[in-house]
Formats: C-alpha cells, structure tokens, sequence
C-alpha cells in the first residue's frame, strides 16, 4: 500500500526529536501509531530508517536521503495549497455561461457586474440560447454554469437567482386591454404567439394548462418565435396575444409597445436558476462565482 502524506510528517517528526514517543506526544497520536507509520515507510522503499540507541533513534543513510525529501515533498505540497487558495481568492480566467433569454438579459448582467468589482480578473463567455439547449451546452461540456428558467431534472446542483411571473401581453388597443383581465378560454379564442421548442418559459406555460386540464393543442398558435424581444414586436404589430416574462413585459408595456392583462384563473410563478456543472473548465473561477451567487 502507497504511504500517506500523514506517514511522512510522522517520519519528519520522528527525525528531528529522536524519539517515537517524543514524536507521539508532538503529533498527539500513540506510539503504536508511530511505530505503523515508520514500518509503512520502510516497507514501501525497502530499506531501514532508523537504528535504535540507548537515547532514542538515530536516521540510517537511507533515512537521511529520505528526511532531506521529505521535507522538500511537504514545502511543495503546502506551496501548491497556497497557491490554489490563492487562485480561489483572486481568480481569473474566463467563464463560460449559458443563459435562457430571462435570466441571461435581466437577471446575470447585474450579478456579472458586482462579481467583477471584486474579481476583474474573471471574464465570461454568455452565449443565448433557449433553456433545452442551455442544458445541453452543459452535458456537453461546453458550458461551465447555465442560467435557466426551469430544472431539466434533480442531478443538477443549483441555486435560485430569482423569481419570475409570466403573463400575458396583448397589444395596447385590444379588447382584453379594455376587459381588464383575461381567462384561459379567452386566450385559447386568441391567435397566439408562442415561444420556440425548449423555452424556460414556454415548459412552464404549458405545464400550467396541462395542470388545468388544457393541452397546447387548444392554442390557436400563428407563430413561434426564438426571443422575448421578438415576440413582444409581434405583439404590438397586432399578430396575437402572448405569454412572456413579467420582467421584458413590464418594460415593454411602459414603452407603450403592449398591455399587460392579469389572466384570472392562472397562475405563473417560476424560479430562476444557476446551474452548475460538475466538471468545470476553470474550478477556480467557477467556485469562486457560484460561492459569491449563493451568499447573495
């Protein structure tokens, strides 16, 4: 069996006061332990490390070369530590994340922002894309962290970032504008404006109806767009009415560009997260963000 860093800071020890028993009380283990410490070493480079005197133990040749080693593997050994604690408290390198359209414009920008105040040696790759394909960037290794508006599955480990609440757009002159509020019988009566395949937000949308008894078959869907943004400008051309973020939608309606209209018999709360993959490119960096995102 290989020795442990422990045998050879048990064999230094042993060294330099000459006694086992010396050497038990300084490392507070016994003096059996000792004694299997050193046997283990001769063992493993064949050879004898110490010669028994009236007053203790004195090193042999062999023991000299290894004492003179020993020390030499420990200083690297601690120096090594030293400096991946020094690379955790000031990192640097680059980051990558994927982000879904929500968190990734609304939400990480801020977040980037503070953590680079403390740490500017970091940087980030952010790449958009929907949530789907965010967790697949991550499985592929291609994505240190991702940012996303739903849990693909529980072997991720995660941490909120936010909240969000989704709800429905429609164009500033239209009737559910004047109602006030909106039903699901009413958007299914809408042309509707649906997000692409593998959106955060449009996995929680339709799992909703699904809760409600409701399939997206019942939606009369005249398009799908690949971004918040786009859908918003179709919805304001008058194309259709919509489900998006509360976030984009909210700006978008004090532009002018939409109305928002509280949907009565729905209700649209979501997580945001930051998931991690366990097999980061830069581990540094990466713990450094997720321990600084989690302590928030």
């Amino acid at each position: 069996m290989d020795p442990k860093i422990s045998y050879f800071k048990t064999f230094i020890v042993a060294s330099e006061t000459k006694s086992f028993s010396k050497a038990a009380k300084q490392l507070n283990i016994t003096q059996g332990t000792v004694s299997n410490h050193i046997s283990a070493l001769e063992k493993y480079f064949d050879v004898q490390l110490f010669l028994r005197t009236p007053e203790g133990v004195e090193l042999t040749p062999e023991g000299e070369i290894l004492y003179e080693r020993s020390k030499k593997i420990l200083e690297l050994l601690n120096e090594a530590k030293m400096l991946m604690k020094s690379m955790y408290s000031n990192p640097e390198g680059v980051i990558r994340v994927y982000a879904s359209t929500t968190p990734g414009e609304h939400i990480l920008p801020s977040l980037i922002k503070e953590y680079i105040e403390k740490y500017p040696n970091v940087k980030f790759e952010i790449t958009i894309e929907d949530s789907k394909k965010c967790f697949k960037a991550l499985n592929e290794g291609l994505a240190d962290i991702a940012a996303v508006g739903y849990l693909l599955d529980d072997s991720y480990e995660y941490t909120v970032i936010g909240k969000d609440r989704l709800v429905l757009i429609v164009p500033p002159n239209h009737e559910l504008a004047k109602k006030g509020y909106a039903t699901i019988e009413d958007i299914l009566k809408e042309d509707f404006i649906d997000r692409e395949e593998g959106s955060g937000t449009r996995e929680i949308f339709i799992k909703a109806l699904n809760e409600k008894g409701y399939s997206e078959m019942d939606l009369n869907v005249i398009m799908k767009l690949g971004s918040s943004s786009a859908v918003i400008t179709a919805v304001s051309e008058g194309y259709g009415v919509s489900v998006i973020s509360e976030i984009p939608a909210k700006k978008a309606e004090n532009a002018g560009l939409v109305k928002i209209v509280p949907i009565k018999d729905l209700e649209l709360v979501r997580n945001l997260y930051l998931v991690k993959n366990k097999k980061t490119k830069n581990p540094s960096a990466v713990k450094s963000f997720w321990d600084f995102i989690t302590k928030i």
